[in-house]
């Protein structure tokens, strides 16, 4: 498999960061926008600009994002003018599981994503992986921001093509995976996933982050697993509020069912996510094998369950794959499709 990977370097303030990304990706963004309108048709939307205005209008994510993270908010305008798209469209194409619950289209499968955290010995830094498991229309939009910006850390950060980030790391080794937890309350309110893992990606140690995690009101049921050379946090939020998963040691395992925050789920079954329970019994028998990045990128590339998952037309599939050893500077890893076909990608910062 030969899906590209587009690495783009961004530098300045966070609006000439977002142009650069906009400018770049122009074409791409545009086309994976088009993509992404389609689908709201198919979702008994005829007028796509409708939908949008409906769902941008009836939440309020820009005021938080505008109290908690102005500086995505210059960003996407950054991005928008670079790419020549509306800002509402592209605000929309952002809010990945604020939009997907909104939208109706928990009538199927929600998003999936396999996390695993590990330290594999006292002499080595916190290893973080996932599978990142999303729509296909966003195949082949598979992109590594490379941020250097004037007032946050340096930042490698896997996203596609006009978002501003699904995971990743930054140069002080804090580093953030994630996955859907649409079992849990959400809200029209509260800070939407990408702002609040890129707000984790704004912090300088592992204490910063877990403050920054538990100060700001979440819009969607999301688990974030955050880590660095001091250790591997758990958080699973919602509109609720934020419970921290402290149940652990050596190994932070996750998919997508809570763990820790059962307490007011929504109705939940097993079938509502794919193999959520399959896939965390899978990684729980394997996760006392991982000594290395190679060993959880392996556990990734299952087909058995299975965990990566090659795209079928109208389903969720395995966008790509991260894996991170959180050492200062962080080594991470990505691969632009499902990792039992597509080749890892070794990211640096700096240069």
């Amino acid at each position: 498999m030969n899906t590209p990977l587009h690495q783009i370097r961004c530098t300045g303030t966070p609006r000439e960061c977002g142009q650069a990304h906009g400018e770049t990706l122009r074409m791409l963004i545009q086309a994976t926008l088009e993509r992404w309108r389609a689908t709201r048709i198919r979702l008994n939307w005829p007028d796509p600009q409708a939908y949008i205005h409906t769902f941008l209008q009836q939440t309020s994510y820009v005021d938080a994002m505008a109290r908690w993270t102005p500086e995505l908010l210059d960003e996407l305008h950054g991005i928008a003018a670079g790419a020549a798209v509306p800002f509402a469209d592209l605000l929309a194409y952002n809010l990945l599981d604020e939009e997907w619950w909104f939208s109706g289209s928990h009538s199927g499968n929600a998003p999936g994503c396999t996390v695993i955290g590990v330290f594999p010995s006292e002499r080595s830094a916190p290893i973080l992986a996932q599978t990142m498991d999303i729509g296909t229309i966003y195949d082949g939009a598979q992109t590594v921001l490379h941020l250097i910006s004037d007032d946050r850390p340096e930042a490698l950060i896997f996203t596609y093509a006009g978002m501003i980030g699904l995971n990743g790391c930054n140069a002080h080794g804090i580093g953030v995976v994630v996955n859907n937890l649409a079992v849990l309350p959400h809200a029209v309110h509260g800070l939407p996933v990408a702002a609040v893992m890129r707000g984790i990606l704004a912090q300088h140690t592992l204490a910063d982050a877990s403050r920054f995690v538990g100060s700001v009101p979440h819009a969607s049921g999301q688990h974030y697993a955050v880590g660095s050379p001091a250790g591997l946090l758990s958080f699973e939020c919602s509109a609720d509020g934020v419970v921290q998963d402290t149940d652990f040691s050596d190994y932070l395992l996750h998919t997508n069912h809570p763990l820790a925050n059962i307490e007011r789920p929504l109705s939940w079954q097993p079938h509502d996510t794919p193999n959520s329970c399959a896939r965390y019994d899978f990684i729980a028998a394997h996760a006392s094998t991982i000594a290395t990045q190679s060993d959880v990128e392996a556990i990734l590339s299952d087909q058995t369950i299975p965990i990566s998952m090659a795209p079928k037309p109208g389903r969720i599939f395995t966008f790509g794959a991260t894996s991170m050893l959180l050492s200062v500077p962080p080594r991470m890893r990505v691969t632009p499709g499902p990792p039992h076909n597509t080749p890892f990608v070794e990211l640096r910062f700096g240069g």
